[in-house]
């Protein structure tokens, strides 16, 4: 009877909140936390923004709706289309003519995209997690992470409470640093600085995604297909600018862009809207010497084509959206 009463006080002791915390919510998070709910674990999702996405949301900037959050290309490889097609219900068009027909064999050089965008993947993710019971909570920021090896747990603590779990997932950009008996805690930050335009040029897109060409601007994409603009005279484009100084000179890029033939020469600028994108660096070398083998894990991504790698594992145990619905 006593074994049996220190066995149930052992198991009390190490009861955590929950099974799986992942911190942040861009698509491979959404994805993973599925995947672990269909494992039968209690997970939780930590988002520090107001909305889920991270650098894959939507925003609204320049009086417009879900844009886009900076430029992404996401490839060719029809493997990945066929998955989110299967598994999110996305819309899938070619990125250089989305308002075309969708042929494998004539993708443009910037292959598919989805046909709202990103907000359109984040939006069915949260759709087919609206109908589980992950926890989600955004406007709650992952400010530590502890590790007690000899328990094998993790506590996360946040700008709200803190929370225990036997496993927590983080990305190469997760913010949170990471803290045992022998480590202090780490963190880094990159900005990603972007200039919204809203124009006015009655012509069609001449473009869809862009690499340089345009001084001050590392690349661009015209969203004006995806956003429900096409066909209004007026045209949505975000340009990723090398420092803040750039962030205040839409009328010279606008120039570039005219220089380009990348609009038309009498375009005019509308509204323009600077966004910056802050992300964090894991330092994942910690998790040794910190004790989190096991317990810390990280979900390479990076890349939206990386979504490729994790494929194999999720589809062992994801369901098949409906067709017409996430």
């Amino acid at each position: 009877m006593r074994t049996m009463v220190f066995l149930l006080l052992h198991i009390a002791l190490l009861a955590t909140d929950f099974d799986c915390i992942l911190v942040g919510s861009s698509p491979f998070s959404l994805f993973e936390a599925l995947y672990q709910n269909r494992l039968g674990h209690r997970v939780l999702v930590l988002e520090e923004a107001g909305e889920c996405g991270g650098a894959w949301k939507g925003i609204d900037v320049c009086g417009v709706q879900h844009a886009d959050l900076g430029c992404h290309q996401i490839g060719r490889d029809l493997h990945l289309k066929a998955f989110l097609e299967k598994y999110t219900g996305c819309k899938i068009v070619p990125m250089d003519y989305p308002d075309q027909p969708f042929d494998s064999a004539a993708l443009g050089p910037n292959g598919w995209y989805f046909s709202r965008g990103c907000y359109e993947l984040i939006e069915n993710l949260l759709a087919l997690i609206a109908k589980t019971d992950i926890v989600i909570l955004n406007h709650t920021r992952a400010e530590l992470i502890t590790i007690d090896a000899a328990q094998q747990i993790a506590t996360v603590k946040t700008n709200a409470q803190s929370y225990t779990a036997k496993k927590v997932i983080v990305t190469p950009m997760s913010s949170v640093p990471l803290q045992s008996m022998h480590s202090g805690p780490h963190e880094s930050k990159s900005k990603y600085l972007h200039l919204y335009m809203l124009i006015q040029d009655p012509t069609p897109p001449r473009f869809s995604y862009y690499g340089g060409a345009v001084r001050g601007c590392s690349r661009m994409m015209n969203l004006t297909p995806f956003v429900d603009l096409a066909g209004t005279g007026r045209q949505l484009i975000v340009l990723q600018v090398h420092s803040e100084n750039d962030l205040w000179n839409g009328q010279a890029l606008l120039n570039g862009l005219k220089q380009n033939k990348l609009v038309d020469e009498g375009a005019y600028i509308l509204e323009s809207e600077p966004y910056i994108y802050e992300t964090g660096n894991f330092h994942q070398g910690l998790i040794s010497s910190a004790g989190g083998q096991g317990i810390i894990e990280v979900l390479q991504t990076g890349n939206f084509i990386n979504l490729s790698s994790h494929i194999p594992k999720w589809e062992q145990m994801l369901q098949p959206v409906a067709a017409g619905s996430p």
